[in-house]
């Protein structure tokens, strides 16, 4: 790509995100090839596919886990050489894994400042530090307390913290892999709640999930893989969970069987007056 085609990414209202020709391989495993997605500022972003089509992959790739093979990574029209996570960190990355990353008899301060390297170990900074988290926290409605230990956390309140960490850090861009999958139905709505905040703040929201329902709830656009392609991008009012779920898997999916109303047939066992006598004579 040209310094001209660059300078004109940047000129313009850019999108968040670009990635083209992304390609990734494991050993015989070709887990992305030839990715293209674009992601605008300020929006959340569905990726659906069947397990193993490769979303998870490709949000690591962005998020500096793997190093791509082929393809270039644009953040907000800027080509981004990203070759771990501090690079993505650096360019306003923030990523919440299915699997936490916190230290569990740390607290969540703690949690959140480790690794940095201005973090603030020392008083003055460690109480710097406490306000911000707070700030943060109650901006976002998160109710997360900076002394709690993470192992006393519910499953729902350590994902918060994982998405302190990155506000924390300055991200602009917050991927979230499969974030319900361990979340009660109202830790999810609570969730959303918080997600819809930071889109209103204008940050822009990644959002890997399998469940369709999901995706017509909360997103603006949805990417759709198959077997490490991306077979479509579409506005999520202009789709429907069928059609969804047809780009999927690549053929008609029924997603509601009619069932007739059962119709008890004959007995196939009875039993009358049954007694069991255990070996210490006790019925």
């Amino acid at each position: 790509m040209s310094s001209e085609d660059t300078k004109g990414r940047q000129a313009t209202g850019a999108p968040a995100i670009e990635l083209i020709g992304i390609s990734k391989a494991f050993g015989p495993v070709q887990a992305n090839k030839d990715i293209s997605l674009s992601v605008a500022r300020g929006s959340i972003h569905g990726i659906v596919g069947e397990n193993g089509a490769g979303k998870s992959t490709l949000m690591s790739i962005l998020y500096g886990v793997y190093k791509s093979d082929a393809g270039e990574i644009f953040i907000g029209g800027k080509k981004t050489l990203i070759h771990d996570s501090a690079a993505a960190i650096a360019a306003g990355i923030g990523m919440v894994h299915q699997h936490f990353k916190l230290v569990e008899n740390f607290t969540v301060l703690e949690n959140v400042i480790l690794g940095m390297e201005d973090g603030g170990l020392l008083k003055p900074s460690l109480a710097k530090a406490r306000k911000l988290l707070q700030k943060l926290s109650d901006e976002y409605e998160l109710s997360v307390d900076p002394d709690a230990l993470i192992e006393n956390l519910s499953v729902g309140h350590q994902q918060r913290v994982e998405i302190l960490k990155a506000l924390y850090r300055q991200a602009d861009i917050l991927i979230l892999d499969e974030p319900t999958g361990v979340l009660t139905p109202a830790e999810a709505d609570h969730l959303f709640r918080i997600l819809n905040g930071l889109k209103d703040e204008g940050k822009t929201i990644i959002l890997i999930t399998h469940k369709l329902r999901e995706i017509m709830e909360i997103t603006d656009t949805v990417s759709v893989m198959r077997r490490g392609k991306m077979t479509a991008t579409v506005k999520t009012k202009d789709t429907s969970p069928a059609q969804l779920a047809e780009l999927m898997v690549g053929r008609k999916v029924l997603l509601q069987i009619d069932k007739k109303p059962a119709q008890p047939g004959a007995p196939i066992l009875e039993v009358e007056n049954l007694q069991v006598t255990d070996d210490k004579g006790v019925k």
